[in-house]
């Protein structure tokens, strides 16, 4: 765990710098003042924090950081906690320091050991943690021998009897013997300054940046470029292919919203449905599902989009291909370039997308060689259909 060593302030720059794994000029940061709800005590007004913003050598949002010393209990017992939080360009907790001899404590001021920190490092940088859903009230039941509430002291929230689970459910989510400190942290890493971090990396976006964002493969950072691209009016179209070729690698969490935005940054509809169907190649099975129910969800497709459709289904699995031939046929729509793509399926290794090809193509009107090679296929398998 790294601690807060006296040293002069450039020094505890560059150091600083190095940590991030970005060169940082010392010049390249800025102090802002922000105020904050204290989890603790939410009722009050909220307290004033000193958050500094970095830049890389870029001159792109870097990350920030903030100190904090705080009560981590409803009285005068516990130690104050007092560290400094990290988190990087786009809100996401990174990391936390503390001062030299001051570390974290757990009941009876014991300090926590590396375990303790690796633990509270990984329940930190959960954004869906079940602590988002309990109050330090709730907590206070979790440990028998943790300090009584003051006489004075209202607990946070009141506890809810009936859908609140027992103490025990939450003891996985928080450092052992030191539940209301783990609770404190994340609701200051997690909740209310997520929104203020994101402002402010957003007030200061360029095309560069949002570049350097889709470059990144990070989906976190692509998440964050989408969204703000999204609140954009018009939307910015200029990133639509390189969105367009990043949507394979897109997975169940950020799909919808790299289709969103292929839909709503295209000049018109046609264009967004071919950007998504020159991807179906190369999609897994459930995202090409979701490219072809939004297709079926137009009820006024245009004959170039089917045949788009059908030319793209050449690599897909059976399920996608037997959802864009269902498609097809409730749209009554056939054609040669249909036929042609079709009659390809029929010789597909796998058994069911052949005979769904097959199945297709009996209720067509062919050409003399479709029907040649639907009669040979009939043939052979005459016996399996």
């Amino acid at each position: 765990m790294a601690l807060w060593i006296q040293i002069p302030l450039g020094l505890w720059i560059l150091s600083l710098c190095c940590t991030l794994g970005t060169l940082v000029p010392a010049e390249a940061r800025d102090t802002i003042a922000i105020k904050l709800t204290d989890p603790v005590y939410p009722k009050k007004p909220k307290s004033k924090h000193t958050l500094i913003a970095y830049q890389d050598a870029q001159g792109f949002p870097a990350g920030y950081s903030m100190g904090l010393i705080n009560k981590v209990c409803l009285d005068d017992v516990c130690k104050l906690v007092e560290v400094t939080l990290y988190w990087d360009a786009i809100g996401y907790y990174q990391r936390l320091e503390y001062p030299k001899g001051k570390p974290l404590t757990k009941l009876e001021h014991e300090p926590f050991t590396p375990d303790d920190y690796k633990k509270l490092d990984s329940i930190l940088k959960d954004r869906t943690s079940i602590l988002n859903d309990h109050s330090l009230g709730f907590l206070a039941t979790e440990n028998k021998d943790a300090p009584p509430v003051g006489q004075n002291e209202t607990l946070v929230d009141d506890m809810d009897a009936v859908t609140q689970p027992t103490p025990h459910a939450v003891k996985e989510a928080v450092v052992k013997d030191a539940a209301w400190t783990t609770w404190v942290l994340w609701k200051y890493a997690n909740t209310e300054i997520v929104d203020i971090l994101q402002g402010m990396t957003e007030s200061r976006c360029s095309p560069g940046y949002l570049q350097h964002l889709l470059d990144s493969k990070d989906w976190q950072k692509i998440e964050f470029a989408l969204k703000y691209l999204l609140k954009q009016k018009p939307v910015p179209h200029q990133y639509l292919d390189q969105v367009a070729n990043l949507l394979p690698s897109a997975g169940i969490d950020h799909v919808e919203l790299a289709m969103e935005y292929l839909q709503k940054g295209s000049p018109d509809k046609n264009t967004g449905y071919r950007k998504l169907i020159g991807t179906l190649a190369e999609l897994d099975e459930y995202n090409a599902v979701l490219v072809i129910e939004l297709l079926e969800s137009d009820g006024q497709l245009e004959e170039g989009i089917l045949e788009a459709l059908t030319s793209s289904l050449g690599e897909q699995d059976y399920y996608p291909i037997h959802l864009a031939l269902r498609l097809v046929e409730s749209r009554g729509f056939f054609s040669r370039g249909v036929e042609d793509d079709i009659k390809k399926l029929l010789q597909s290794k796998d058994f069911f997308i052949a005979r769904r090809a097959s199945d297709f193509l009996s209720n067509q009107k062919l050409s003399a060689s479709a029907k040649e090679m639907l009669e040979a296929f009939r043939e052979k398998y005459a016996d399996r259909l």
